[in-house]
């Protein structure tokens, strides 16, 4: 029967974002909440090794006052816990995650009962999620994460095939523990395995990165969309027979409520990660900066890593203007659907309520209480380069 259906449910229509969930043990799927429970501590013990080893040299750095290597070792080291730090999160916000999800299926499943109209603005806004919050922002944390390995790789091979005493490459540069000699890192079959570990980390950081954040851009899109379609709704009612209006009226205010508590689960849901991001990003802008002007030299990696960071808070600021944007525009749109046409005093009351409550901007923040929105965008990247510009003095 769902085969036969334009709109599909979440898992159908976001493939790559729930793949990635699924991968990451964050879909929140009650079937599997014991799976996950006894999945997540065995998956965070398998990387805690190497998150040991750069704490280590770490510490070694810090006792030799070799702060560029700290900075380089906490540029990577932060965002990859803080992709498992996820992992607990959603499972602690499981329930919340999956009425979100349970909110995309019953719309989903609506819009196929609904005229064209509504429909062609639902296709618009589903595929605009498919290509931007889906495919694209898979492509840019995978060339961010992937560079690493993959150059690694390149050189490896062009040093071996083209020189006659091959310089070995890691992923990311790391001493052997408690060695004396800084050259036994590149020793085999040390070298080999250490190698082989990091390219599952990195497979790891991706797919932690791809689904979690992904998931967040898709659910403020779709608060969007709500509001467009109770919007549409709306001005037609106006144009309705006297005796229909009120109770197409009364729809689109259950629409609307339905609206905030949606939006309030996505707060519930988030707030606790766009508070971490906040912070966690100026420091790692600020610290990709420094080690790439204050390092051994220009380093690709770290550049384009630089400017995944800049996306990555950049888009959650975006969505949440775009959601804010929105939800103030429907003021408006409330305003100007042509109630004044309409004979009826109690739809005329209620279409006054509706403005009211409407004017009230519908925000997301982080830890409740700094609001996202471009201008927190900007402050974050003027706070960042002031603690390079500090760092560098």
């Amino acid at each position: 029967m769902d085969d036969e259906l334009e709109f599909k449910p979440f898992h159908e229509t976001y493939r790559l974002i729930t793949f990635s969930l699924c991968i990451a043990m964050i879909y929140p799927n009650p079937r599997t909440e014991k799976w996950r429970l006894f999945s997540i501590p065995i998956l965070i013990a398998t990387v805690a090794p190497v998150a040991i080893m750069i704490f280590l040299d770490m510490y070694k750095c810090w006792k030799n006052g070799d702060i560029v290597n700290i900075i380089r070792h906490s540029t990577v080291v932060g965002p990859f816990l803080g992709g498992f730090f996820k992992m607990i999160l959603m499972y602690h916000k499981r329930v919340q995650a999956k009425q979100i999800l349970d909110e995309f299926d019953r719309d989903h499943y609506m819009f196929n009962t609904v005229a064209e109209t509504y429909k062609d603005i639902a296709r618009a806004s589903i595929r605009n999620c498919q290509i931007y919050s889906e495919r694209l922002w898979a492509c840019l944390v995978t060339t961010c994460v992937m560079t690493f390995p993959v150059m690694a790789i390149v050189l490896n091979i062009y040093n071996f095939m083209f020189k006659s005493e091959p310089t070995k490459y890691m992923i990311h540069d790391l001493e052997k523990p408690f060695s004396k000699e800084p050259e036994e890192r590149f020793e085999s079959p040390y070298f080999e395995l250490l190698f082989v570990y990091m390219f599952y980390a990195a497979i790891l950081y991706v797919v932690n990165f791809t689904g979690y954040d992904g998931f967040f851009g898709l659910c403020v899109n779709h608060a969007c969309l709500k509001m467009e379609l109770y919007c549409k709704a709306l001005e037609e009612a106006m144009m309705a027979d006297r005796e229909e209006v009120y109770g197409r009226v009364i729809a689109v205010i259950r629409e609307q409520c339905r609206m905030f508590r949606y939006v309030d689960l996505i707060q519930d849901t988030f707030n606790i990660w766009l508070g971490i991001i906040f912070i966690a990003t100026m420091i790692q802008i600020c610290t990709c900066l420094y080690h790439i002007t204050e390092g051994y030299g220009f380093d690709i990696r770290y550049m384009i890593f630089v400017y995944g960071a800049v996306v990555h808070i950049y888009l959650p600021c975006r969505y949440a203007a775009k959601l804010k944007a929105m939800s103030m525009e429907t003021s408006n749109r409330f305003y100007c659907s042509g109630w004044e046409r309409v004979d009826d005093e109690r739809v005329r009351k209620m279409i006054v309520f509706m403005i009211a409550r409407a004017q009230v901007p519908n925000e997301i923040t982080a830890f409740n209480m700094m609001a996202f929105d471009m201008e927190l965008f900007l402050s974050i990247l003027q706070t960042s380069y002031s603690m390079f510009t500090l760092l560098r003095s």
